[in-house]
């Protein structure tokens, strides 16, 4: 039963990526597109002024670099009409002190927000991507890309990762494929095949 969900998600996996890379990029685009024209009216400066707020506050903690922590976390958070922040989540997140880097940030940012009239303007979700050196991962995605150089280090790629889950499904190592399932969603948390893998594995131990 594995063996054939092996098969159904490596088509998925690769087949519909090929297929669909133009939409994909499209999606990411528009998604940083709107972000942008949101911010632009939201933020007191607009999107680069939140920029250089994030480059002034957040460190890559040491400990994240020496682990090679790399990946996109997804923050939601509301700004009401009159300025406050009322909510914060954190999708994805890559721990190793990173999310309280982003907490700082946030924090960062209170009474920097313009009043509104309308709560559609309320909701907020940026992806920012931590990466070290040139590791081969996803370089679409991230609204703020916080690249990293540590000499030494040489993290391995979302590549290398892929081949191992192919091995694990083909093996029938479902406990590994979740793991490396997770690492991979961690790095790229749009790649909506990574969950229908998943959610094969899943359905299969309700079985």
């Amino acid at each position: 039963m594995i063996k054939r969900i092996f098969i159904i998600s490596l088509s998925i996996l690769f087949y519909s990526t090929l297929l669909q890379s133009q939409t994909t990029s499209t999606a990411a685009e528009s998604r940083k597109a709107n972000l942008k024209e949101l911010l632009d009216y939201r933020f007191k400066g607009g999107y680069y002024s939140f920029e250089g707020l994030f480059w002034r506050t957040v460190e890559y903690p040491e400990v994240a670099k020496k682990n090679c922590v790399v990946g996109i976390l997804i923050i939601r958070f509301t700004v009401d009409c009159e300025g406050k922040i009322v909510d914060l989540r954190v999708t994805n997140p890559l721990r190793w002190g990173i999310e309280a880097e982003i907490q700082k940030f946030i924090n960062a940012t209170e009474g920097n927000w313009n009043t509104c009239e309308d709560d559609k303007y309320t909701k907020f979700e940026v992806p920012i991507q931590f990466t070290i050196n040139d590791t081969e991962t996803n370089s679409t995605d991230g609204m703020i890309v916080y690249q990293t150089e540590l000499t030494g280090y040489n993290c391995k790629g979302d590549s290398y990762f892929k081949e191992k889950l192919d091995k694990a499904l083909e093996k029938g190592q479902k406990k590994k494929s979740l793991k490396l399932l997770q690492e991979l969603i961690k790095r790229d948390p749009y790649n909506n095949d990574h969950y229908e893998i998943r959610k094969s594995l899943l359905d299969v131990n309700k079985k």
